[in-house]
């Protein structure tokens, strides 16, 4: 188990470190003066000269990497040129917002993708199983960026009953004032009691939570259903069947307990995929998150600011699917052979 461990552990590091490197060629490759777009454009001669004097942009590139790598190791991100603050504090202030809608999205994907995925293995060759791959198909390709849009078309201008932006009604401070806790309405709002705005925040949530959930609510249901229907096929299952066992407890103790082990894996590779819509969906529902913050600093150029969103996104996803790695060696000794 130790050594495996320590493989996990290296690899993980080799892939940070090649999307280090990565990131830090494109970002440098990318058209355009980050100096200007920290002076602005009627910045003299010497004002540029000073920015990049500043910012260590009049250096080599490998000793601008250097330092770049050295700030990392020290937590430190640099600068941002859109907000004049350390990306350290932005990313610090904008991440819990984005993990927060993230969290709940995935979370609801598994609660709808597994039982979807379980009905479909059931029914399988029916009209249901049909209509729940049909389903999954749909919700896989559909553009989450036109998803959103309908959305807020459907259920805010046709029909008026969720709210089309922002993460709460902002009215509400007069009258039912928020105090921060983690910087997340919706959570500030549970934890200090404050209903009338945990109200509004749980409705503002759930057109985004839709939006990002639908692509991993079609993913897991089609790999719950492939698994659930190979698992079928084992000698156990049909030693349980046999055995009088009903229908539900064949599916639900018998063949899903194996089948999780995928699943597990596949949530935590859409976790990426939804975290990257997630950039698209707060633009669109005005949810001023990661994905604000780095659309910000893409139209800023802000170059320090892309870096450090970049850095941060793939550190997330290496280290969930580390933990799922290491999960299912403990719960299936098989995946360390």
């Amino acid at each position: 188990m130790s050594r495996y461990v320590a493989s996990r552990v290296a690899q993980a590091f080799g892939v940070v470190l090649g999307v280090i490197v990565l990131t830090f060629v494109i970002a440098r490759l990318i058209p355009g003066d980050p100096a200007v777009a920290y002076a602005g454009p009627r910045a003299s001669a010497e004002e540029l000269a000073a920015v990049r004097e500043q910012f260590g942009l009049d250096q080599p590139l490998w000793q601008q990497f250097v330092t770049y790598i050295t700030g990392i190791v020290h937590g430190d991100l640099g600068i941002s040129l859109h907000t004049k603050q350390p990306v350290t504090s932005d990313l610090i202030q904008v991440m819990p917002t984005t993990l927060v809608l993230v969290g709940i999205a995935l979370v609801f994907a598994a609660l709808i993708g597994i039982p979807l995925g379980l009905a479909a293995a059931r029914s399988q060759g029916t009209l249901g199983d049909l209509a729940a791959k049909v389903i999954s198909i749909l919700m896989v390709s559909m553009p989450v960026f036109w998803l959103a849009i309908l959305l807020q078309i459907v259920f805010f201008s046709r029909l008026g009953w969720l709210p089309v932006a922002g993460q709460y009604d902002t009215a509400l401070d007069s009258t039912s004032p928020l105090y921060s806790v983690i910087g997340v309405p919706v959570v500030d709002a549970l934890l200090t009691g404050n209903w009338p705005v945990f109200a509004s925040a749980a409705t503002h949530l759930v057109l985004p939570v839709i939006a990002i959930a639908a692509y991993p609510i079609g993913a897991v249901a089609m790999v719950t259903r492939g698994a659930l229907l190979e698992n079928l096929g084992d000698e156990h299952i049909r030693m349980v069947r046999a055995l009088g066992f009903s229908e539900l407890s064949v599916f639900g103790r018998f063949a899903l307990r194996p089948a999780l082990n995928p699943i597990v894996s596949l949530i935590a590779l859409v976790f990426a995929y939804a975290l990257t819509n997630s950039f698209i969906v707060e633009s669109v529902f005005n949810w001023p998150g990661l994905g604000s913050y780095a659309v910000k600093a893409i139209q800023t150029l802000d170059i320090p600011a892309i870096l450090g969103v970049t850095l941060v996104v793939a550190l997330l996803y290496v280290l969930l699917n580390l933990i799922v790695d290491l999960v299912q060696a403990i719960i299936d000794p098989r995946v360390r052979a």
